[in-house]
């Protein structure tokens, strides 16, 4: 039987940091306010000229060469983001030329938050299937030029950064280094809890989006965030409960957990929940903030660059995000 592993990871953040003091300039908050809803203290933004492509392909070519390996090893891209460079088509388009990988199929996700969940595990059944032998996943996220100043877009404003994540999936040799299983789940019954309503062709007029979208606020995000709270504690919770019972495994066997950053005081709620020592946790949403999709990969690879994930460990990591979608990965390193 064919196994896959994580070949090699990559990240990318750009260099600006913005504070809770500069978001207090240009919107009704203060740090207090952020740091106590939030636990974010800074974020990163990337500059006006910089799209997520661009981000991307930091993220992507530091997990290949991670990864020990050349572009033209790569058989599959995946990306997934929430800020595409253009509307369409897909980014992964956008990217994949900006990497000199013509040819090769591009599959353009969008699992929000929860994108390298679902890429890991379409990169997993691929590679079991002998489809394809290294597959890059990469989300990239520009989320700084989605933020909305008003008092309406505040609740997830404060929250949002830049940032891009890659992760090398292939063939692995080694019966002890692989993914060892995938869970996803959503529910759009609750999709308007996160979401942004234009442009798009569900809003009953015939125009795909027009000034009255722009006054109205209806091309930023617009949060319920008691909902979305209340879903992403349990949906990251039971998807982490589900992964240890699936394997027949327990808190002990897990050398770290690995969540997606969406805010302190959630991922608090979920360590909680779930029941493991915050010292098996690895966080950093203080610092970045939440970088949607980007979060996860970041998180992984900074784990794996600071000696909190080492070969031969066992990672889980959990996410949640609009839709709604959450999910699972477990991963032996």
């Amino acid at each position: 039987m064919i196994n896959s592993r994580i070949l090699g990871t990559g990240h990318f953040t750009p260099e600006k940091v913005v504070t809770n003091f500069d978001l207090a300039k240009v919107m009704n908050t203060n740090n207090e306010f952020i740091v106590t809803r939030t636990g974010v203290k800074e974020r990163r933004h990337a500059e006006a000229d910089v799209s997520a492509s661009d981000l991307g392909v930091l993220a992507a070519n530091a997990a290949i060469e991670d990864a020990g390996l050349q572009s033209d090893d790569i058989d599959l891209l995946i990306m997934n983001t929430i800020t595409p460079d253009h509307h369409d088509p897909g980014c992964g388009f956008f990217l994949q030329a900006k990497l000199g990988m013509a040819g090769i199929p591009v599959l353009d996700i969008k699992a929000q938050c929860a994108g390298l969940i679902y890429g890991i595990s379409m990169a997993d059944h691929f590679i079991k299937a002998g489809t394809y032998r290294n597959v890059l996943i990469v989300c990239a996220e520009v989320l700084s030029k989605r933020i909305d100043c008003s008092d309406e877009g505040r609740n997830i404003g404060i929250l949002l950064g830049d940032g891009a994540g890659a992760v090398v999936v292939g063939v692995s040799d080694d019966e002890n280094a692989k993914v060892v299983s995938t869970i996803l789940h959503a529910d759009g019954t609750n999709a308007k809890a996160l979401y942004t309503a234009a442009p798009g062709t569900g809003q009953g007029k015939m125009d795909f989006i027009d000034q009255s979208d722009v006054d109205a606020g209806r091309v930023h995000f617009r949060m319920d965030g008691k909902t979305v709270y209340f879903n992403g504690v349990r949906g990251m919770s039971s998807a982490a409960a589900e992964s240890l019972e699936k394997n027949g495994l327990t808190l002990d066997d897990i050398d770290i957990l690995i969540p997606h950053q969406a805010n302190l005081r959630m991922l608090e709620a979920v360590v909680e929940k779930v029941g493991i020592d915050m010292e098996k946790v690895f966080v950093n949403v203080e610092s970045y903030g939440n970088m949607a999709s980007a979060c996860l990969p970041i998180a992984l690879d900074q784990a794996r660059k600071s000696g909190r994930l080492n070969p031969g460990d066992t990672a889980l990591l959990v996410a949640f995000g609009s839709g709604f979608v959450w999910g699972s990965a477990l991963v032996k390193m």
